[in-house]
């Protein structure tokens, strides 16, 4: 499996979200102190995201892990 920012960008854009309001609700999670939109986009160009920061976008998205990987299910 291999990690997919482009989903967290289809996610975040399917909600209107910009990467700092997505980093904002990140934050609200409790898993990060300081998340910030660099991060988002990091993340979104290919950098593989820790099992903490997966946790968090689960949280936010409520989606299941296997989302954010290429072979992943879709399904919310």
């Amino acid at each position: 499996m291999h990690f997919s920012g482009t989903k967290i960008r289809a996610l975040r854009e399917e909600r209107k979200w910009t990467q700092k309001e997505l980093a904002e609700k990140i934050a609200l999670t409790g898993h990060f102190s300081g998340f910030t939109h660099q991060r988002i986009d990091r993340l979104e160009k290919g950098d593989n995201a820790s099992h903490r920061v997966l946790c968090a976008l689960c949280e936010v998205f409520r989606v299941r892990p296997g989302v954010f990987f290429e072979d992943g299910d879709s399904a919310t």
